[in-house]
């Protein structure tokens, strides 16, 4: 089976490993996601998105109801692929954002990748000191071959 195929809904891949992961979770007062988490996300509710993801992951592929994406994954400020925390400097009013998102959530911090960060793992803090970590140390040799670290 080749790569596309595995990684499709209802995929090999997809079902072995992609399908039993969330898009975002929180654990204690920290919010772990790929790309970062934006107040409507926070409000659209994490286990809406979760479910709505995993359902289109294993069951996309055969009922029509699951045929399309979420929605809430379809923007390029989608959990997966917001990229506003992770810029060398976020601006104010995505710090603004941060705390409103980490205030519903009930977190202190919001730990995220996707963004190679060029001097490694790092954070950014509100102005009431809520975090937000970025992880992507781009250790991958497709992307910049960076440095292996660890929280």
């Amino acid at each position: 089976m080749d790569r596309v195929e595995a990684f499709r809904p209802g995929g090999h891949v997809t079902m072995e490993a992609l399908a039993q992961t969330s898009v975002a979770v929180v654990i204690g007062d920290n919010v772990f996601v790929h790309g970062g988490l934006k107040l409507e996300h926070a409000e659209y509710g994490l286990e809406r998105i979760n479910w709505e993801t995993r359902a289109w992951l294993v069951e996309g592929s055969t009922l029509a109801q699951f045929q399309h994406k979420p929605d809430i994954l379809e923007s390029i400020d989608a959990p997966i692929w917001n990229r506003q925390y992770s810029v060398p400097s976020p601006k104010e009013e995505s710090l603004d954002e941060l705390e409103q998102v980490l205030r519903k959530l009930r977190a202190r911090r919001m730990i995220m990748g996707h963004t190679p960060q060029l001097k490694g793992i790092n954070a950014v803090f509100s102005k009431h000191g809520y975090e937000a970590w970025r992880c992507d140390t781009g250790m991958s040799r497709a992307m910049m071959a960076g440095p292996v670290e660890v929280l």
